[in-house]
């Protein structure tokens, strides 16, 4: 059966599905646009989805109450001025380091500012997966794969956040300072960077490290030395609220992909699940590094670690799932010189799907598949790392990355 599967994916079917989608995409944008009346789409939720949260504490950080944005009310407030239909449940809870990231947002028109904030950060993301994959088709499919549809739809952070993660991994030996850098920004998505300080420190990486270290370090300090403390005090004092609500099931539990969220709906209690959800980062974080202190192909670990690190975070939403285009594209470059294990493709595509197909099976359901099908893609991708030799294409392939993230 996975033998069938993987004969049945070529380059060529592939590049025909990328186009259906995109056509599929674009009919369905129009048909959204066509029906939003005052920014507010046929579903009655805001243009942009969760970009809402982003505008009004841009608008809240410009006004000089950043810390507002942490008081559900006054965010509300603020949100019910740029969009008065909105319903309540809308939060933020991101570090003041993302704060002062989008604070310029507010400076334009709402519809303008989700606009923008789209195209600037799916550049570097396509800039990223062109760089593992060159060419056209490569292109259309990474437009085409449904987590850079969901991440745009929710007006969410998931390119920005691939882009960091995916290329500072890549550049780690290359470019070990400028990995670090990057890496380091993923501060502002703390659920991301559990891993990566194993991986660094325990490969040895030391020069990444430290630049890691330092830039995440003088992002918290701007952050405060603009924003002030005041905003970094409700951020810690919203912490406890929002692991109260990941229990409850007061965040939309068939948008995130955890093992935590999966272990609730099938009726475990929230010490249980919390216990799995540990067990499985620790086996994964290990198994990961495993696979890293091995001789063997950069971009197969590195879309090992993309993998893991949905597997080892409890708060994972299905818009940060555009990072699953970076294991396909690795894996995909791979399989130019070498022969993938048998069922690899298979797991590919069913990963690639995952962003929409299992959130509505898990609405209907309240059956939780997007980790189950990320830990398959994961054990199908380290098997492929485990018994592959080095790629002789790994350097040359990734040799033109510094330039282009500059």
């Amino acid at each position: 059966m996975l033998a069938t599967i993987d004969a049945f994916i070529t380059p060529a079917r592939a590049r025909v599905a990328a186009y259906v989608l995109l056509a599929i995409y674009l009919a369905t944008t129009a048909v959204w646009l066509i029906t939003t009346r005052q920014l507010t789409d046929a579903f009655h939720q805001p243009l942009g989805g969760d970009f809402i949260i982003f505008y009004s504490a841009s608008s809240m950080t410009l006004h000089g109450h950043a810390a507002g944005a942490f008081d559900p009310k006054a965010l509300l407030a603020v949100q019910r001025a740029i969009v008065p239909a909105i319903r309540p449940g809308l939060e933020w809870c991101y570090p003041p380091t993302f704060q002062l990231l989008i604070a310029p947002l507010a400076l334009v028109p709402f519809p303008v500012a989700y606009a923008l904030f789209i195209a600037i950060t799916l550049v570097p993301f396509l800039m990223l997966i062109s760089m593992i994959v060159p060419g056209r088709g490569a292109l259309a499919m990474s437009c085409a794969f449904p987590g850079t549809f969901a991440n745009a739809w929710q007006g969410q952070n998931g390119f920005l956040t691939t882009s960091l993660f995916g290329g500072g991994l890549l550049l780690v030996d290359r470019r070990p300072w400028l990995a670090g850098a990057l890496l380091g920004l993923l501060v502002y998505k703390p659920q991301f960077g559990v891993l990566l300080p194993i991986l660094l420190i325990g490969t040895g990486r030391w020069r990444a490290t430290l630049a890691a270290a330092a830039s995440g370090g003088a992002f918290i300090a701007l952050s405060a030395l603009v924003l002030g403390l005041a905003p970094w005090l409700a951020f810690l004092r919203t912490l406890p609220e929002v692991s109260a609500a990941l229990a409850s099931g007061e965040l939309p539990w068939s948008k995130m992909a955890s093992v935590f969220v999966a272990a609730r709906w099938l009726g475990a209690d929230a010490p249980s699940a919390y216990a799995l959800q540990i067990v499985t980062a620790i086996a994964i974080a290990a198994a990961t590094l495993m696979a890293w202190r091995r001789p063997g192909d950069l971009g197969l670990k590195v879309g090992l670690a993309a993998l893991a690190a949905f597997l080892m975070s409890p708060y994972s939403f299905n818009y940060d799932l555009v990072l699953l285009a970076v294991p396909i594209a690795v894996t995909a470059a791979f399989g130019r010189d070498h022969d993938l294990p048998v069922g690899t493709k298979a797991f590919l595509l069913l990963a690639a799907f995952t962003p929409t197909l299992f959130l509505g099976i898990a609405k209907m359901t309240h059956l939780q598949l997007m980790p189950v099908a990320i830990l398959a893609c994961y054990c199908a991708l380290f098997r492929c790392a485990w018994t592959q030799a080095p790629s002789r294409r790994t350097a040359p392939l990734y040799a033109g990355a510094p330039g282009a993230l500059v």
